[in-house]
């Protein structure tokens, strides 16, 4: 990204005089920072980079490079090259900040989460991998979503490293992390490209494919016991922040791959997990989710699958289905219309909303749908019958719907 320091903290152990320079800091600011995000947020962080650095809104500093702005934390690393350079560079130059006993392991393991990200469509990675991680090509829908997701897999390995004092709360060294919504988005390398709800849903995918889960007692450590509550107005509430980091190469991926379409703009329901896990994994590693689409509506789109069949005719309007699903559980329309999407996003439903021009492109059979406005929602199927039907379509057609399509197929 331009950082004009980057050869001189890469090579950081060869060129302690002039880094020791550029990192000279008050002992007395930073000496109870217990957070890397603290400390490069209170001293002179552009200067080290050598980039322009500005606070923003909320108080909390960027650095600024390339007409893009990124997290320092992610920036520091970036010109390091690893987090594993941190404990000796932190020790070296910010003394002050006390280790805490596993944060060289904390280091090592991220490094080696983030390492093993697929680096495209070449790598050795699994399919279940790319289909998650790498986009298809220019025309894959899910592009931004990949990148996203990518983004937050590394963010959750840098907010164990970045909590740098304190206590270790996993029996396993380096894996215990504390996560919030803010602390990713502080971690992120493109904070610009989230929102708080796609975080969250990264996150769930994450969990489901055991790359990280919550913690369960018998992992904690006493320190760590004492965060899986905290008081609100008076009454000890239990507290869904405590995790344990995983390995990426060890996570199930197709668990997430095989079940679901990467849509981070919908969330997965609790009921939608008992329906593909069983009730003991919702219940023991998901118990902070609450609400959203459950088995009467499940059972609904499961029976609109079935009559629907296999080809690549507009199964019904998404008004209609949330008509339907308002009348059958007596929930608001504007949750009916989430409820669609939530089943949207379960592969073995395969279906897909869609306005009515973008089905029409795709080749799509409208039947009885050809005379609505052109940005009316439809939910058409999308099995690789379908697609197969729609492809046949098109056959001569604009080589870019057909690529598009191929892309869908075989996600």
């Amino acid at each position: 990204m331009g950082y004009k320091n980057k050869e001189l903290l890469t090579n950081w152990a060869n060129n302690i005089d002039k880094v020791a320079e550029l990192t000279k800091h008050s002992t007395t600011r930073t000496a109870r920072k217990t957070r890397l995000s603290e400390l490069l947020n209170t001293i002179s962080t552009g200067k080290i980079l050598g980039a322009k650095e500005r606070k923003e809104l909320n108080g909390k500093k960027v650095i600024l490079t390339s007409n893009s702005k990124a997290n320092p934390v992610p920036a520091l690393i970036e010109c390091l090259g690893s987090p594993e350079q941190l404990p000796a560079f932190l020790k070296m130059f910010y003394p002050e900040m006390l280790q805490r006993e596993d944060y060289k392991q904390a280091c090592s393991i991220a490094t080696s989460n983030i390492q093993q990200m697929p680096s495209g469509r070449g790598s050795g990675a699994s399919q279940a991998v790319k289909n998650l991680f790498v986009q298809a090509n220019k025309y894959d829908p899910w592009r931004a979503d990949k990148k996203l997701l990518a983004d937050v897999w590394q963010a959750v390995n840098l907010i164990a490293v970045n909590q740098v004092t304190g206590h270790q709360i996993a029996k396993e060294p380096g894996r215990g992390i504390y996560i919030t919504k803010d602390l990713v988005m502080d971690m992120l390398e493109h904070p610009e490209k989230a929102t708080k709800t796609k975080i969250a849903n990264a996150l769930i995918l994450m969990r489901i494919a055991g790359a990280v889960h919550l913690m369960q007692p018998s992992e904690l450590t006493d320190s760590g016991l004492k965060l899986t509550q905290f008081n609100h107005d008076g009454k000890l509430v239990n507290s869904h922040h405590v995790y344990t980091l995983g390995d990426f190469n060890t996570a199930d991926w197709s668990l997430v791959s095989d079940n679901f379409n990467l849509n981070l703009n919908t969330q997965i329901s609790k009921e939608m997990l008992i329906q593909l896990f069983g009730e003991k994994v919702a219940s023991g590693y998901f118990p902070d989710l609450h609400g959203g689409i459950g088995k009467t509506e499940i059972d609904f789109f499961m029976t609109l699958k079935a009559q629907s069949g296999y080809t690549n005719e507009v199964i019904m309007s998404a008004k209609a289905a949330a008509d339907t699903i308002s009348s059958l559980t007596s929930v608001k329309d504007r949750t009916a219309r989430q409820y669609i999407d939530q089943a949207c996003n379960v592969r073995p439903i395969e279906m897909e909303k869609m306005s009515k021009s973008e089905a029409k492109r795709l080749g799509y059979v409208l039947g009885g749908y050809k005379d609505t406005k052109p940005a009316e929602k439809l939910i058409v199927p999308t099995s690789k019958e379908a697609l197969r039907m729609c492809l046949e379509k098109l056959a001569g057609k604009n080589d870019k719907l057909k690529k598009e399509l191929k892309t869908r197929m075989h996600r």
